[in-house]
């Protein structure tokens, strides 16, 4: 191999060595369960075990949507973080009984394609992770007080979207149901 094609090769694999190796606590890693999303790290020098057959029910406060109308929902990520890690973690997909409540700029969220292209101009970034997180057994609830107020009508949502009366009364059923409610 000519010396010029080494030189040009040693700075790619000195980057790619370590994030090819297996278990490298530096780089994240996507997947198991909802596969190209929600990046976890690996702990396994932890003090507290996981509680074998514990059932993790958790609702999901999706009230914001920072960022461009081309970025993912970072409350999505989260969701897709939280599965992810558990189930690297031997946690079954079975264990974790999942909601996300979206209200307030957070609504765009889960806006079908027609719709948010119609304000936005491109395909709604978050439908793929909804898609795969509901396939996942997450369930999406959607304000109707924050649709109302933002001039969303019910056919605009994605089929995933179960319409409540607020996000506040969901998140009081949820949390009256033994869901810890996850602020982000």
């Amino acid at each position: 191999m000519p010396s010029i094609v080494r030189l040009l090769l040693l700075p790619i694999l000195l980057y790619a060595l370590p994030a090819m190796a297996d278990g490298a606590a530096d780089e994240p890693r996507l997947g198991p369960l909802i596969e190209g999303y929600g990046p976890t790290y690996p702990i396994d020098d932890r003090d507290i075990p996981l509680e074998e057959g514990f059932v993790y029910k958790a609702a999901f406060d999706a009230a914001d949507y920072a960022g461009e109308p081309d970025a993912l929902n970072r409350t999505l990520v989260s969701v897709a973080r939280f599965m992810n890690m558990h189930a690297r973690n031997g946690v079954a997909a079975d264990n974790m009984d999942l909601a996300v409540v979206v209200h307030g700029s957070a609504l765009k969220t889960l806006l079908d394609d027609r719709s948010y292209r119609s304000r936005y101009e491109i395909d709604n970034p978050n439908r793929e992770l909804v898609e795969r997180l509901e396939a996942a057994g997450v369930a999406f609830y959607v304000c109707g007080q924050s649709m109302s107020f933002g001039g969303v009508e019910k056919r605009e949502l994605l089929p995933q979207a179960k319409v409540a009366l607020s996000a506040m009364t969901m998140l009081t059923t949820l949390q009256s149901d033994g869901y810890a409610l996850l602020p982000w």
